[in-house]
């Protein structure tokens, strides 16, 4: 077998083939390449039949790359080796063993997110006094299953858990199902009540390789664990650097778990990098050095005639994603594509000022893994309410949120609204006056229509961005909202809801005319950006989280945003939080290939509100000669921002020995983190739905924590 192409850590990685190894592979190491070649090496060198190695990933993308090289390289159908994610693994082995787990069998079927969430909203009602809805008892139930560490500290909560889990388990038990979280448990479980089964699979698979083992979590590597005990051939690949998943349960210290439990283990790193240039990698290299307790590996390339990363501090938010955009254009007109380059934010409502500059600059994008911002259903959902606000014989938007939230107006009541509508050549909105009902969703309709009549009356009299709040206030909306999702699905969303506001905070400053008029012609441009194509053949820029991002690489990157209270997140205050966020910058710069550009801004537009924002952390500690640093001069805005002071009593003198990055209380705002100092001035990034604060480091509100 040909293994000329590698370098020499990679050959070594691919024919140690005994004991324990751990490679640390750091972005664009030829990760991949070294783990197909290791398995084509095992197969066709040392004689190992396909059948006896196992190989485990997190994605089917990745897995089915892996079968295709493996193909390619030894001309052999890969279609029945064992190389497939964790969970597709434990579906296999399950389907052939579980007769040994009872009551469960061989026919079992495995049911997904909806199919569950139907059964514990079925066991919620049969139970009749539970106090919680059905998604976060099934947030909670998967959490349980997929967390060693989970526990619910409200006693209340904790119990109407445990009564719907036992529920729930009772009904998957009764009808032969397993929920997806379910897999690798029941393997784990297959194997601990059955040693003669473990030892069967033991002695099969001979070789074992985990792929991004960063990203593995608590039972997962108890699983690998459990199978590698015998042979301990047990090849592990992943980054410490880019552990980014700890919110789906992946533990970055499974990486020295390993090196502590497999004490004879080979370590060897990957540090060549064959995606970007030097001086990429040189910050990237920079930034990750700040955090502690990793294995050190220092990323080089022999692509060494790159330009510096740039740096552009604008002065608005609206002025960053013009520089965006030019850039993007000039670019594109020196040859690049589209598809050549990435625009990357830490949070997803980051994207709506970048894609309403893009749509004005007739430059085409997508979103991966999500979608537009205009796209998304609670922004439609607005939308609709603020058309009917001033017209209300808008037929379509009534349809969309008469039972948004749930009033009891289903579709047999609309069918019999239509009729009175059709019948007196009236909108639906009129036909409420004339609609002959009763019950439920009769007085939905009735309390419908008094919502968008009294707010519509206020249109004069408000401004604008404040008819979000009202909208969601009046019509029970984001009550709804909080009721059936999940906390996490509902912040997303909640976040974008109030992002809009800078929307209609724009427009409402756009004029002299009547809101009624603003709004009007804020409608009208909305409508061309919902119903923007950008289906280019493909020829198109990807708006991206960071974490969507991992495993992608582009021509250029823009890293937007990289600001206090946004990157890092405004949620992340233990040290770990900060280094997983630090982790998250590092992928962002090493997705870069030729050209990296990070911006920032001092005045940002979020939520509707004006806040002066502050460079993030890790820009403060970049090696200031590693990049450009292009910061323009200051143009003229239209509206100053505007900060809101907390009322508050003169009481005791607080502590004044404050410091950048001491975490403090305010009883108004919350736990935060000083991002900055002047005098007796400290500048402090809260959670997101409060944002930056400039406050006086001796008032008795704060408190050092």
């Amino acid at each position: 077998m040909d293994l000329s192409g590698l370098n020499s850590r990679q050959y070594e990685a691919v024919t140690t083939t005994e004991g324990p190894v751990m490679v640390m592979a750091g972005a664009g190491s030829g990760k991949t390449k070294v783990l197909t070649t290791r398995i084509s090496y095992l197969i066709s060198e040392i004689g190992i039949l396909p059948e006896n190695i196992l190989a485990v990933t997190f994605t089917n993308k990745a897995a089915n790359e892996m079968k295709e090289r493996i193909s390619k390289m030894l001309n052999i159908n890969t279609s029945s080796m064992w190389v497939s994610t964790f969970h597709s693994f434990a579906a296999r082995l399950l389907r052939m063993e579980i007769n040994n787990l009872p009551p469960f069998n061989r026919y079992f079927n495995i049911i997904d997110d909806d199919d569950s969430l139907k059964i514990i909203k079925e066991v919620i009602k049969e139970l009749g006094d539970i106090s919680y809805q059905a998604k976060e008892m099934r947030k909670l139930i998967s959490n349980s299953k997929n967390f060693l560490d989970f526990k619910i500290d409200n006693l209340a909560k904790k119990n109407d858990f445990q009564r719907v889990l036992d529920g729930y388990t009772k009904r998957l038990e009764e009808e032969n199902l397993l929920d997806f979280d379910d897999l690798i448990i029941k393997t784990i479980e297959l194997f601990k009540a059955n040693p003669d089964i473990l030892q069967k699979y033991q002695r099969k698979f001979q070789y074992i390789l985990v792929d991004e083992f960063q990203d593995t979590n608590g039972l997962q590597y108890l699983l690998i664990k459990q199978l590698s005990n015998m042979h301990k051939n047990i090849f592990v690949v992943g980054d410490d650097f880019q552990s980014i998943y700890s919110f789906r349960g992946a533990k970055i210290e499974n990486i020295n778990k390993f090196r502590r439990e497999f004490v004879d283990a080979k370590l060897i790193l990957l540090e060549q990098n064959y995606r970007s240039t030097e001086e990429i990698l040189n910050l990237a290299n920079d930034v990750i050095e700040k955090n502690p307790n990793q294995i050190k590996k220092v990323m080089f390339s022999d692509n060494s005639n790159g330009a510096k990363p740039k740096l552009y501090n604008a002065y608005t938010s609206y002025d960053e994603a013009m520089f965006v955009c030019d850039k993007i254009k000039d670019l594109v007109l020196k040859g690049d594509s589209y598809s050549d380059i990435a625009i990357m934010y830490r949070a997803n409502h980051i994207s709506r000022g970048f894609e309403e500059q893009l749509i004005k600059y007739h430059i085409p994008y997508k979103i991966y893994g999500g979608i537009s911002f205009f796209q998304r259903a609670e922004i439609k959902d607005m939308i609709a309410y603020l058309k009917l606000l001033v017209y209300q014989a808008d037929d379509f938007s009534f349809k969309r949120v008469v039972n948004n939230p749930k009033k009891g107006v289903g579709d047999s009541i609309i069918n019999k609204l239509s009729d009175v509508a059709r019948n007196r050549d009236i909108s639906l909105f009129e036909a409420i006056n004339y609609y002959e009902g009763k019950g439920q969703g009769y007085q939905g309709l009735l309390t419908f229509k008094s919502q968008i009549e009294a707010i519509s009356a206020e249109i004069e009299n408000v401004k604008l961005p404040d008819l979000i709040d009202i909208i969601l206030d009046e019509t029970g909306y984001k009550d709804e909202l909080q009721r059936v999702e999940d906390e996490d699905v509902y912040q997303d969303k909640y976040q974008n809801i109030k992002e809009f506001r800078s929307i209609l905070k724009d427009a409402h400053e756009s004029s002299d005319d009547s809101n009624a008029e603003k709004l009007l012609s804020l409608l009208s441009d909305l409508a061309l950006k919902t119903n923007n194509d950008n289906n280019n053949d493909g020829n198109s820029v990807i708006l991206t989280t960071y974490h969507q991002a991992k495993g992608l690489e582009f021509k250029n990157v823009f890293m937007v945003a990289t600001e206090e209270g946004i990157f890092p997140s405004s949620n992340s205050f233990s040290d770990a939080e900060i280094e997983e966020e630090r982790r998250i910058c590092y992928v962002g710069i090493t997705r870069a290939k030729k050209r990296l550009f990070i911006t920032h801004c001092d005045h940002r537009r979020l939520f509707g509100y004006d806040q002066e924002m502050y460079p993030s952390r890790f820009i403060d500690e970049m090696d200031k000669s590693l990049f450009e640093d292009n910061k323009p001069k200051k143009t003229i805005i239209s509206t100053k921002p505007s900060f809101t002071k907390a009322p508050v009593k003169e009481e005791i003198k607080s502590d004044v020995s404050l410091k950048v990055g001491d975490k403090i209380n305010h009883k108004i705002f919350g736990d935060g983190i000083i991002v900055a100092k002047d005098g007796l001035s400290i500048t402090v990034a809260f959670k997101q739905e409060v944002g930056i604060k400039k406050l006086k480091a001796d008032h008795p509100s704060i408190r050092k924590l």
